[in-house]
């Protein structure tokens, strides 16, 4: 990156984070780093810091339709997870927001946008209700803590569907109710692509993979005519075990390709400006 010496004075005492800093006194050229962001003002500061930086584009990423307010995140996750388990894929994010990416290969053979969702995920849902409901705010310190120890290690456990407290309510209904839509979202998925993949990344991923097995293993536990047969059924207990993966890195795999794909094109031109001249 830059030099520490020629980076502004104001911009050193306002880095939004320590591992830009960290980047910055890293021995490499600003070229060599390249950004994707969903918050034009993060962007600009990195940029600030280290103006020969590349900033990831969408209209630049291999895949065919995306829309033009599409998040770079989400299209940036959807090409490292196409290109580390083939298409159709679908993309399950599991951060501040919970959205649902997915992408297909055309008959010509390249990679193409099929569609998504967005929806809260636990910290928006959480702060939701922090926000418009002042007596829930002790309640929802606990209920986050429940939500992090019941997945978690060894014996991990589901909170109480039918909570007697209110912190327990709160955990139940944020740990159900997405469980039951990303589950929903899944059978969905492979009623219209039988050999689509499914990769679930963001920081609550690991733990919400681990609760909804559990879910829906002890839903499988049930006798069969409390079970909704269209969505509870065990063979989506094996499919979520054998083609639905956690990847915490997933974007990574995805600023790797991507910088890969314009590598190629570069060389590619310069191949063509050579064989003209």
């Amino acid at each position: 990156a830059t030099p520490q010496n020629s980076r502004p004075a104001s911009l050193l005492s306002s880095l939004p984070n320590p591992l830009l800093n960290t980047l910055l006194e890293q021995p490499l050229s600003p070229s060599q780093l390249w950004i994707a962001s969903a918050v034009p003002s993060q962007t600009s500061q990195w940029l600030e810091a280290a103006g020969g930086a590349r900033v990831v584009r969408n209209s630049h990423i291999p895949i065919e339709g995306l829309y033009g307010t599409l998040g770079c995140d989400r299209a940036i996750n959807l090409l490292g997870a196409g290109n580390t388990v083939g298409w159709p894929v679908l993309v399950i994010d599991a951060g501040t927001a919970l959205t649902f990416t997915a992408a297909i290969k055309t008959s010509q053979n390249s990679a193409s946008f099929y569609g998504g969702a967005i929806l809260p995920g636990v910290r928006l849902q959480r702060q939701a209700l922090g926000e418009r409901t002042a007596a829930l705010a002790n309640a929802l310190t606990l209920s986050q803590s429940i939500f992090e120890v019941s997945s978690c290690g060894q014996g991990t456990r589901l909170p109480a569907r039918w909570a007697t407290d209110t912190s327990g309510a709160i955990a139940s209904g944020l740990v159900y109710s997405l469980i039951s839509t990303i589950t929903d979202y899944l059978c969905d998925w492979w009623r219209r692509f039988p050999k689509g993949k499914v990769i679930m990344t963001g920081g609550d991923s690991p733990r919400l993979y681990t609760l909804m097995l559990q879910t829906l293993q002890q839903e499988h536990g049930l006798p069969r005519q409390h079970i909704d047969t269209q969505q509870r059924t065990p063979e989506i207990i094996s499919r979520v075990q054998t083609d639905c993966t956690v990847d915490t890195h997933l974007m990574f795999w995805g600023m790797q390709a991507y910088r890969q794909s314009i590598l190629n094109q570069s060389t590619a031109r310069s191949t063509a400006n050579n064989t003209t001249d």
